[in-house]
């Protein structure tokens, strides 16, 4: 699977601490570390890194919908009690006094929503409250603090989550299970306190579905005097011409040529973008997600991009086109990113912001 050249941060991934990191938040970081591949662009990674939640996607496609698994692993959710509480407070689950068991990764709609319907490849932002099924300890709860942002991708997150999660409306409530098998396998997380066998019992309730727009939509904005000038092409995507005979900035340079009107970004979402990116000594291309016609996906705040982007693009809006001009402190740094990006080269990227949850 192709990862983007220009945005892989090259170095291990240290989360920032947030308030209430729920164990599911936790559990994707871990599944996408041990799943992500290298890029087919020509960067290299260093042993032992990983890109945690960055992933090359295609237009969302259809989802599941309605309940999942058979007969029988209906009939055991049927088994399972959801009580109500207040806005904001986590709804009790209630196990039967045998473990709970499924054979597929198998949902019940409690609330059926009526908004935009999530899908495969596209985004969520929900909130989660997991169990053990063997026991019906509680092992976390988004409810108390925020929502958790999901990219729906079963070939690099938590497989049941992922499909378990798509073919739902805005709103809607779900009860979920999850076996080991569609989850974390049998090496488990033995850090969080899962088995290899345990089956996740899972209350969703959906608060934010993305899927992405194909292209930046909205107010063009002027262009800023002495900076790069970009036509674009539906097709191709952005061409980025560098003013001739100018010095490259010495700091980050953040401005709009389209401002949207979606969704605001804000650290700790996950986006999907489409960008360009052109080094400002020669303006050669040294990376495009345009001809791939994949957009690229990530989770801002977690440094698995270069600082430029999870600096530049939070506060921006959804449909927005980003000018980012890097310099090196704001990129790859002194080691830059061999062959193509040496420690001293600017960049400049444009950024279509497609989605974000």
């Amino acid at each position: 699977m192709p990862q983007p050249y220009a945005a892989h941060r090259l170095r291990a991934q240290t989360l920032r601490p947030r308030p209430h990191l729920s164990v599911v938040g936790l559990a994707v970081t871990a599944l996408v570390a041990l799943t992500a591949c290298s890029s087919s662009t020509g960067s290299s990674t260093p042993t032992g890194t990983r890109a945690a939640t960055a992933t090359a996607t295609a237009t969302a496609s259809a989802a599941p919908t309605g309940p999942l698994g058979s007969a029988a692993d209906q009939a055991v959710l049927d088994t399972i009690t959801v009580g109500t509480a207040a806005s904001g407070i986590a709804p009790t689950i209630t196990l039967p006094t045998t473990p709970v068991s499924v054979s597929i990764t198998s949902r019940k709609i409690l609330t059926p929503g009526g908004g935009a319907l999530s899908a495969i490849g596209g985004l969520v932002r929900a909130n989660i409250l997991l169990v053990k099924a063997s026991d019906g300890t509680t092992l976390d709860s988004t409810y108390e603090g925020s929502p958790q942002s999901f990219a729906l991708n079963p070939k690099n997150y938590l497989p049941g989550l992922a499909n378990g999660l798509a073919g739902l409306n805005l709103g809607s409530r779900i009860l979920l299970a999850i076996p080991a098998s569609e989850g974390f396998g049998t090496a488990g997380r033995p850090d969080l306190g899962i088995s290899g066998t345990e089956t996740l019992v899972m209350v969703v309730d959906i608060v934010d579905v993305a899927n992405a727009i194909p292209q930046a939509t909205g107010t063009p904005v002027a262009p800023v005097t002495g900076q790069p000038t970009v036509t674009f092409d539906p097709t191709t995507g952005p061409t980025i011409t560098i003013p001739a005979g100018a010095a490259a900035p010495t700091t980050l340079v953040n401005q709009n040529l389209i401002e949207g009107s979606g969704t605001k970004v804000t650290e700790g979402m996950f986006l999907q973008v489409h960008y360009t990116g052109v080094l400002w000594k020669d303006g050669s291309v040294f990376d495009s997600s345009w001809p791939r016609a994949q957009y690229y996906t990530f989770q801002t705040g977690t440094n698995s991009v270069i600082p430029a982007w999870d600096k530049g693009l939070v506060g921006h809006t959804v449909g927005s086109r980003v000018l980012l001009v890097v310099p090196p402190a704001d990129g790859y740094g002194p080691d830059g990113n061999p062959p193509k990006i040496a420690g001293t080269d600017t960049l400049v990227f444009v950024v279509d912001i497609l989605a974000a949850a």
